[in-house]
């Protein structure tokens, strides 16, 4: 699949200048990853729940999660396999807690069901298209959010940049919540939240199974 090889080399490009810290994921600064790592908790009560850590980069939200003394059973993966050594390196986390995939890719039911959690969360996932078209990334995004919301038993959470903003930067995918809503009340689920409430161009999504 070609937007996951120029997505993965995007963001590898970032881990290799930076190394470390929320700048070698692409996030702007600790403020901001910080403060869209708050208002995923928003979604639910993450205590004593399995939490899938879609796109996890450097397992930073694990991290997260251990400071704030949130006892859950974390796994992570990452189309990057770059990203996946280094968190086994920079966390606690051990080798059947974190996988290189792509989720579309996996067919096998036994193992998309190891896969399986409580809370699904996208953070940042379908905030880069790099150079592709503006309809190929929507087209990839449904497919991977029915995909997400396959493996979710609760709660899906994903982020996504507004659409209605001065200035849009050419690599990055902006979503109108009108057309997104429809789409998710007619594939997935018409328990929907929307946040905006925080001061960054985006806009928090929680969608529930029940």
């Amino acid at each position: 699949m070609k937007e996951i090889k120029i997505i993965e080399k995007y963001y590898n490009f970032y881990l290799n200048k930076y190394k470390s810290g929320p700048k070698a994921v692409n996030w702007r600064s600790y403020k901001s990853q910080v403060l869209r790592f708050d208002k995923i908790l928003e979604a639910s009560n993450f205590n004593n729940k399995k939490i899938h850590d879609v796109g996890c980069g450097l397992g930073d939200f694990y991290k997260f999660l251990k400071k704030k003394k949130i006892k859950c059973n974390y796994i992570g993966s990452d189309i990057s396999e770059q990203m996946i050594s280094k968190a086994l390196k920079n966390t606690t986390l051990k080798k059947n807690k974190l996988y290189h995939l792509n989720l579309l890719q996996v067919r096998n039911e036994k193992y998309l069901k190891s896969l399986n959690a409580d809370i699904v969360v996208a953070n940042g996932l379908f905030t880069v298209k790099s150079n592709l078209s503006n309809k190929y990334w929507w087209g990839y995004i449904k497919k991977m959010l029915e995909k997400l919301f396959l493996i979710t038993n609760e709660c899906l959470v994903f982020n996504m940049m507004k659409n209605n903003v001065d200035f849009k930067d050419r690599h990055l995918y902006y979503q109108n919540t009108d057309e997104l809503i429809k789409f998710l009340e007619k594939k997935l689920s018409k328990k929907i939240i929307i946040k905006s409430d925080y001061p960054l161009y985006e806009y928090m999504c929680y969608v529930y199974k029940r």
